[in-house]
């Protein structure tokens, strides 16, 4: 049934290499309406701020964990090789240790899928390049936002959502690398990139929850590169498609308002990708409601699936790569 469902999501095509957006959006620039939005996700508060790269450009003492965060923190399930090192001098070996998991890749598998469950229990407000030989810099990583009514910071949620969804996948039989498996590492948004590269990644799945100001705000978006971006603009048309994939099977799963797919050149996450990737922001967890939804194990379970749907959408007419 699932395989009817995700071809069916992509009948209406926006890119010849995508799903198409079944909510009309235009892939043209936002209104001015959404722009307003966009402005307030980049300034949030500081218990709101850093859902995104772009979200997380606060001041260090702002990206930290929540108070709430020590008391959310659930029992760590071990390293995965690619952040086994990360707790030495802010360091990582991820885009060098993939390969062990890579190896066991099957003949038959559907395809090789990375998923970078978003931020970590404490922020790294060292900088990095935005992308490849930039001048430009931001901080490495945040401490992500938390939830309003639970309490549960989004390093959490992203986490539980990501390993739910490994399994998920693994079921459906692709091969999946998770970028972390647990809260206590220090990986930057370059070299969670770099663990997708180093495997040669299908595509590249990024798992975040929004914030705003504006706790009436809901719903769920994707985020990727423009067709202009001097890093990896090449990949656009994969990336948006991917995104276009997952947002509309993510939506019609949840229920969730369908927001857009943005189309940003600000994600150091995205532009030192040499892979298809999206940014998928779940909802909003400064929204009570949609944050108490969120953490409600029957609806993870509609989570998982409706990105794990998107997923084979965007498969359904691709090769996989050989590894």
């Amino acid at each position: 049934m699932w395989k009817k469902t995700a071809a069916a999501l992509c009948l209406v095509l926006v890119f010849a290499a995508g799903c198409g957006n079944s909510a009309g959006q235009s892939t043209q620039t936002q209104s001015a309406s959404q722009e307003k939005t966009e402005t307030a996700m980049t300034q949030q508060a500081p218990a709101q701020a850093g859902s995104t790269e772009q979200k997380a450009a606060v001041k260090p003492a702002e990206t930290g964990s929540t108070q709430a965060a020590a008391a959310a923190e659930t029992a760590n399930t071990g390293m995965t090789s690619a952040a086994a090192e990360t707790a030495s001098a802010g360091q990582t070996a991820a885009a060098g240790s993939t390969g062990n998991r890579a190896a066991e890749y099957a003949e038959e598998s559907r395809g090789l899928i990375v998923i970078d469950p978003g931020h970590q229990q404490y922020a790294n407000t060292e900088q990095e390049p935005v992308g490849p030989g930039a001048s430009e810099t931001k901080i490495k990583v945040s401490g992500g936002t938390s939830g309003i009514a639970s309490g549960i910071p989004e390093y959490q949620l992203t986490l539980d959502i990501g390993l739910q969804l490994r399994d998920e996948l693994e079921k459906r039989g692709y091969t999946v690398i998770l970028v972390r498996e647990t809260n206590e590492v220090n990986i930057s948004n370059s070299e969670r990139a770099a663990v997708a590269n180093e495997a040669d990644a299908d595509a590249f799945i990024r798992i975040h929850a929004n914030g705003s100001d504006n706790h009436g705000a809901t719903g769920a978006m994707t985020i990727c590169q423009t067709p202009g971006n001097i890093y990896n603009g090449d990949l656009y048309a994969d990336s948006r498609a991917l995104s276009d994939c997952i947002l509309n099977a993510y939506t019609a799963a949840t229920g969730i308002d369908y927001e857009y797919v943005w189309e940003t050149d600000t994600m150091s996450g995205i532009n030192w990708c040499d892979v298809p990737v999206t940014i998928v922001e779940m909802g909003y967890m400064t929204n009570s409601e949609e944050d108490m939804q969120m953490q409600d194990p029957q609806f993870q379970k509609k989570m998982t699936d409706g990105i794990a749907d998107g997923i084979d959408a965007f498969m359904a007419d691709r090769t996989p790569k050989e590894h």
